[in-house]
């Protein structure tokens, strides 16, 4: 049955069309903090929602709610799970509507970016449809849950207003005229509100309707606020008054602005701005920190000041403050501002002065002259925009320019800066977290640029909670590197960063260490990495490790872990071609002994390759199989990163690595469910393994990419690539193709013909003693079995595959014979004996950390239970098969 959820409006639920009646009192606030959460909800959230003070019975009467609405929710009841101290409601991503309006919202931004008015005014207004009311109508703004929802309404008024704005550009003004009444209605006070209104009026021929709707702004804005109306709203009466043809009409003639950005917490210095503005040929400098918002507090005010300036709204990056880049010149200036215009001027840079002049005279045009060193850069070009509206940012004081108004912009307020981390990691997790949210809010000083980076990186982090970001920043000797921003794509700055490493007490080291990672190239390192490419000691590795992370070449990933900035490795990359070093075979020396290492420690029947990469490089100390496959987690994006360039490079010890290596990533990367990454990596590493003209490489590489295609479920071509391996394999490796043949025989329906194969390995494993690959020939022939309905013949084949697993103490194959055997008995129809040995499957699995076997062991265990209607044990296995379904890239089936 379908269900979805309503949050933008009444609070609703739906199952396949029909509504549920969510009665009034304390239910519909239960569910809406639920909704908003969209995961676990601590208990003491749910009781801010609804209680201002919760009295001593709350745990109790939350429980009663929650039972309350299970019942309401009927067959999807067993969906709203305990989850810690508090309760989940588990939701898909398009059962709720407010997955959709955040979609809606992020496609209209990315029409806007690319200046499509029209299809930014559709996506809107597909979002607004969704709406039927405030966020989660009638339900007290209690807590962090009535932040969250106060945030929804607000983020639905400023959709209001962008789309006007679009609608307005589109030439379509008549469309938003209807929302922006409501709007007014609702917001009396909300003067951007008002302001399009009456533009939309005017520009809909609508002249009478527009000067009525000035009027009410005005009254509105005078019983609320007890304020006239401001200069955006009387520049337009006044045209408006003037009579037909004066009303702003038609898009402006020249606009060169970045796009609209939304700020926050700006909106008195935006009136300020456009206060200063009372007509053209005004001059506003707005200085303040780096990262205080200036360009983006300028560029909204040029936006808003558009329709007063209808012939043209001119942007120009002055490069006075950016690191590595020549300021602007005036000759550079007028050079850019002539082209926008049309104008073609040759001859002296007083001439094209005189030129642009000109051209501007008599046009309402407002320019931004962003990132002004000092007054000097500007002082000339000032004189030909005098009948210009022009709006400067710098970090300086602008004190020296005659008739400029000087507005500071510093820090935000705390609120506002709260709301921007909203804005940008999520309303509901803030809301969630607002003491977290507060603290960080001081902790980046109110400062928008540091907290766009912590936004920023919360965006891109969704596990991390706000309390761990607060404990990064909470020690002051490290918090600016955590607020680090520089521009890293400058090749000279990085030079200047290099240098003043060389200075520092261990810089030599740490620049060794940076080079040989650049000659690597790998995304991620660690200290063991580390202390392979550059064969230090493991203190010798963690310091210049360290000393990279304070310069900001590097950059923590986790506790052990550094990533690169992509410009910064393009950069190190150059550095390494100059100082040629054996660092990447370094690398693939640590990485193949680690692999098979750890490959050992899974106890992984296959045939050993010579080892050609021997040299005495340190390796990783692994304890056990899970810590094997922890390694090889940790490590999976650099060894894809390193067989892909070896396909890339054409060079024998490239090709010879990515070979040996892509046999040691299995079973690892199948059994995490790292399919698409199988598959993909040893298609590379067939291409070294040819370009080797090495059998037995291409051999076992085959082996793996007939594995990886049919799991993909391109049986024929599996089938194809193991005949092709027999053609090739010398006689060790023969019964290795012939088994794995017999697999892809048998997934691919030709069931007898891999019988007969499974006959043929048999007998060459019993005749040379190879009782582990004997082990899991006979679990694969015991799948043949099952697969013709012969159960009694595979539980056999079963059984003494588990004792030659167990004897030899392969965990792993243990796990999935066990699996094997518990799958047997359910088809049989064994239930009791098919779940116990399904449960010790699972612990198993569990146990050596094997996705794939955990998986099926739950998929399978949860249908016994179902159909014994045991239905929570069965929807905790389906709960639990989901959670690991989302976390591999591939049906694990």
């Amino acid at each position: 049955m379908a269900v979805d959820f309503a949050l933008l409006g009444p609070v609703r639920v739906r199952v396949d069309g029909q509504s549920l009646p969510v009665p009034p009192g304390r239910l519909p606030t239960v569910l809406a903090a639920l909704l908003l959460g969209r995961g676990p909800v601590p208990a003491e959230r749910l009781m801010g929602a609804l209680w201002d003070e919760p009295p001593a019975s709350a745990p109790s009467n939350l429980r009663t709610y929650v039972a309350q609405l299970r019942r309401l929710l009927g067959p999807h009841g067993d969906r709203l799970t305990r989850s810690g101290d508090g309760y989940t409601l588990r939701i898909e991503p398009d059962e709720l509507d407010l997955r959709s309006w955040e979609q809606s919202l992020a496609a209209a931004q990315q029409a806007s970016d690319r200046g499509r008015p029209a299809e930014t005014a559709d996506l809107l207004a597909a979002g607004l449809a969704l709406w039927t009311g405030a966020a989660a109508e009638g339900v007290p703004r209690r807590g962090a849950t009535g932040r969250g929802l106060h945030l929804l309404d607000e983020a639905r008024r400023a959709a209001v207003e962008r789309h006007a704005h679009a609608c307005i550009d589109a030439g379509r003004p008549a469309e938003a005229v209807a929302g922006l009444r409501a709007l007014v209605a609702d917001q009396p006070a909300r003067e951007t509100a008002w302001h399009y209104l009456v533009l939309a009026l005017a520009r809909d021929g609508d002249r009478t309707g527009a000067l009525v709707a000035w009027s009410g702004a005005r009254r509105a804005l005078i019983a609320e606020l007890g304020v006239e109306p401001g200069p955006q709203l009387r520049d337009l009466q006044a045209r408006l008054l003037r009579g037909p043809g004066r009303e702003p009409r038609g898009a402006a003639a020249v606009r060169t602005l970045p796009p609209d950005p939304e700020i926050v917490g700006r909106d008195e210095l935006l009136s300020e701005v456009t206060g200063a503005v009372a007509g053209t040929g005004a001059t506003v400098a707005l200085h303040g920190p780096a990262g205080a918002g200036k360009s983006a507090l300028a560029v909204r005010a040029a936006w808003a000041l558009a329709a007063a300036h209808p012939d043209g709204q001119l942007h120009l990056d002055m490069c006075g403050s950016s690191p590595g880049l020549t300021p602007t010149t005036v000759g550079d200036a007028l050079a850019t501002l002539l082209q926008a215009l049309g104008v073609t001027a040759a001859g002296s840079q007083a001439e094209q002065l005189t030129a642009l002049g000109a051209a501007l005279h008599g046009k309402r045009v407002v320019v931004v002259l962003d990132n002004v060193a000092d007054a000097a850069q500007v002082r000339r070009l000032l004189t030909a925009l005098a009948g210009a509206t022009v709006l400067i940012t710098s970090r300086a004081v602008l004190s020296t320019l005659d008739g400029t108004r000087q507005v500071a912009v510093g820090e935000l307020g705390p609120a506002a800066a709260v709301a921007l981390l909203a804005r940008l990691s999520g309303p509901e997790r803030v809301a969630a977290a607002d003491d977290d949210a507060r603290r960080l809010a001081e902790l980046c000083g109110h400062l928008p640029l540091a907290l766009r980076i912590v936004g920023a990186r919360l965006a891109a982090r969704p596990d991390w909670p706000l309390a761990a970001m607060v404990t990064r920043l909470a020690d002051e000797r490290h918090r600016l590197d955590e607020l680090a921003a520089g521009d890293l794509a400058v090749r000279a700055g990085l030079s200047l960063t290099c240098g003043a490493l060389r200075q520092l007490s261990g810089g030599a080291a740490a620049l060794h260490l940076f080079d040989a990672w650049g000659a690597v190239g790998a995304p991620v390192l660690s200290p063991a990495l580390a202390r392979a490419i550059c064969g230090s000691d493991a203190r010798e590795a963690r310091a210049a490790l360290d000393r990279l992370a304070e310069v900001r070449l590097i950059e923590p990933a986790t506790e052990d872990r550094y990533r690169i900035h992509d410009l910064v490795r393009i950069f190190a990359m150059e550095r390494a071609a100059e100082h040629p070093s054996d660092a990447l075979h370094r690398a693939r020396c640590y990485y193949l002994g680690t692999a098979r290492r750890a490959r050992d420690l899974l106890r992984v029947n296959h045939h050993r390759m010579p080892d050609d990469f021997a040299e005495k490089t340190p390796t990783v100390e692994l304890a056990d199989d899970r810590a094997a496959l922890a390694w090889f987690e940790s490590e999976r994006v650099n060894l894809r990163d390193l067989i892909r360039r070896c396909a890339r490079e054409n060079t024998r010890d490239g090709d010879l690595f990515a070979a040996r290596l892509v046999v040691e990533l299995y079973p690892f990367l199948p059994m995490r469910g790292h399919y698409t990454d199988w598959l993909d990596l040893a298609e590379a590493a067939l291409v070294c393994a040819r370009r080797l003209a090495s059998p037995p490489d291409e051999t076992a590489v085959l082996i793996q990419l007939a594995g990886a295609r049919s799991r993909a479920g391109r049986h024929p071509e599996a089938i194809a690539a193991l005949r092709t391996a027999l053609t090739v394999a010398d006689d060790s490796l023969v019964a290795l193709v012939l088994d794995h043949l017999a697999v892809a025989l048998t997934n691919g329906g030709h069931l007898r013909e891999a019988q007969e194969c499974f006959r043929r390995c048999v007998g060459l494993h019993r005749a040379n003693g190879r009782r582990s690959s004997l082990g899991i020939t006979l679990n694969n022939l015991a799948d043949l079995h099952r697969q013709l309905g012969e159960h009694e013949d595979a539980l056999g084949h079963l059984f003494e595959s588990l004792a030659l697993r167990r004897e030899l103490g392969d965990r792993l194959g243990e796990a999935v014979t066990t699996l094997s055997i518990g799958q047997v008995y359910a088809e049989d129809g064994r239930a009791g004996e098919a779940i116990t040995w399904l449960t010790d499957a699972l612990a198993l699995a569990r146990s050596t950390g094997n996705t794939e076997s955990e998986w099926r062991a739950l998929t399978v265990r949860a249908r016994l239970y179902r159909q014994a209607g045991r239905l929570d044990a069965a929807h905790a296995d389906e709960t639990a098969a989901a959670r690991l379904s989302e976390a591999v890239d591939g049906d694990p089936r």
